[in-house]
């Protein structure tokens, strides 16, 4: 027979493993969670269902369906365009990962690495009620176009338009008008302070199934600008991870209902995940 010695050595030798195989099991069992900053006047990528209480919309839906690809979960809060636009949430470690429909552009690779998912098709629209005076596209030469204050993405894409078309044809320049965000772009549109405005034709989409086709889009898209979800640039490795989550999110189907459910069309689709630009 084991002395007691014996005995007391062996049982805490089974205790001490009995803890690292619980300890181990709940190592694997705990997901990874990945914190996440989304906007909320952006429809319909992002914005507050306000009957749920929660951030919702086609970019917190790819998100979700990423995150679960690679075995995580995502922790969500709410920001600012303006905050968001400054990478400081990533610098500071207060998020992995930003979601605002943000281009991927040179300029944002220099504060954030990008993996873009989707590509936004930007469009001129104005009231269905006025849609007549732009049959002509000319018509907007002179008039007043809203943009959004931080977005040098439309506000270059207006400039950009009225140079090519309105001031080399000898007609007068588009004058831009700044609104803090898309919403407040449509109330300037429907008080009569600017003719038009730009946005997203998905977001459009969206909205005249809100409220009764008051937008009518007319133009084709002026800027098709390819949009990344914003991660550091010490943080490849879960841009790495991300990118394998997207491809199987594509490859299994759901990202295309995703398009389908939130009103995108095919033009909107990303074909293939890429991490600034480069496959």
């Amino acid at each position: 027979m084991f002395s007691k010695s014996i005995r007391r050595q062996i049982m805490s030798a089974v205790v001490a493993i009995a803890g690292l195989m619980t300890a181990d099991a709940s190592a694997q069992s705990a997901k990874k969670v990945i914190n996440a900053m989304a906007l909320t006047t952006y429809p319909p990528f992002e914005f507050k269902d306000e009957k749920a209480g929660k951030v919702a919309g086609f970019n917190i839906d790819v998100l979700e369906a990423m995150a679960k690809k690679i075995g995580a979960e995502v922790a969500w809060t709410e920001t600012s365009y303006a905050l968001m636009i400054s990478f400081a949430p990533l610098n500071t470690k207060r998020a992995d990962i930003l979601l605002g429909t943000m281009g991927d552009t040179p300029e944002r690779r220099a504060n954030a690495n990008f993996l873009d998912y989707v590509y936004s098709n930007e469009i001129f629209y104005t009231l269905s009620s006025k849609a007549e005076g732009f049959a002509n596209l000319e018509a907007l030469c002179g008039k007043h176009v809203a943009a959004t204050r931080s977005s040098l993405i439309e506000i270059q894409g207006i400039e950009k338009w009225s140079a090519e078309n309105c001031v080399r044809n000898g007609k007068p320049a588009v004058e831009v008008v700044l609104g803090e965000n898309t919403a407040q772009n449509r109330l300037l549109v429907q008080q009569g302070r600017a003719d038009a405005a730009i946005t997203g034709e998905g977001v459009i989409a969206y909205q005249n199934k809100l409220e009764g086709n008051q937008y009518a889009v007319i133009s084709k898209p002026i800027v098709k600008l390819m949009t990344g979800f914003a991660f550091a640039k010490d943080n490849l490795q879960l841009g790495e991870e991300l990118k394998t989550g997207l491809a199987g999110v594509i490859a299994d189907g759901t990202y295309g209902q995703l398009l389908r459910k939130w009103g995108l069309t095919d033009q909107a689709s990303i074909g293939q995940p890429t991490i600034n630009g480069q496959p």
